[in-house]
């Protein structure tokens, strides 16, 4: 279920793309510095102490639209040591944080879906089997202590019971097929 704060933070998300959509990557790429006397040494690539404010920026700005958000994230941060309080990298750091929460609750609940659909069809075709380890898996994603928990641990008990009447055995593990080979 996605926060109720959805609508502040769709704002906060066009704002930024906006923003991201003015930057220019002139400043992302790394100075070559060559040396008139000898072409022997490798050219020399900006350390942390030389990456200024808004190279920073720049790269956080050129990583978010490629969709790296972990990398925009640090780079955001890290432009922040550098002025702490400043309101677009704030934003911008804020925001990455966000896409990352999103992508990683959007995944899960995606996993939880598919157990779920899984779970519902090894019932309806009396897989035992596969529906006690999908009851397993799903418990995994219920908070401790929550009703949805207390659900499926009866559930489970349920399906013990079926498991123990070996009722439907020519039924079991159809739906739940090994994903890969033991060996």
């Amino acid at each position: 279920m996605l926060p109720a704060a959805l609508p502040v933070f769709t704002a906060k998300i066009r704002r930024t793309l906006y923003k991201l959509s003015c930057v220019s990557l002139s400043a992302v790429l790394p100075m070559v510095v060559t040396h008139a006397a000898s072409h022997a040494e490798p050219p020399s690539q900006p350390t942390h102490a030389q990456i200024s404010f808004d190279q920073l920026m720049d790269i956080g700005y050129a990583a978010s639209r490629q969709g790296d958000f972990h990398t925009a994230l640090i780079n955001f941060r890290r432009a922040l040591v550098l002025r702490p309080n400043q309101p677009y990298a704030a934003a911008a750091a804020e925001n990455m944080a966000f896409y990352i929460e999103h992508a990683r609750i959007t995944a899960r609940q995606q996993t939880i879906d598919q157990l779920e659909a899984r779970l519902l069809q090894a019932t309806a075709a009396s897989d035992w089997v596969c529906a006690a380890t999908t009851l397993d898996e799903l418990t995994m994603y219920t908070e401790p202590n929550s009703l949805n928990r207390e659900r499926l641990i009866g559930q489970r008990g349920e399906i013990s019971g079926m498991l123990d009447a070996r009722l439907n055995y020519n039924a079991w593990s159809t739906v739940c097929a090994a994903q890969r080979s033991v060996y």
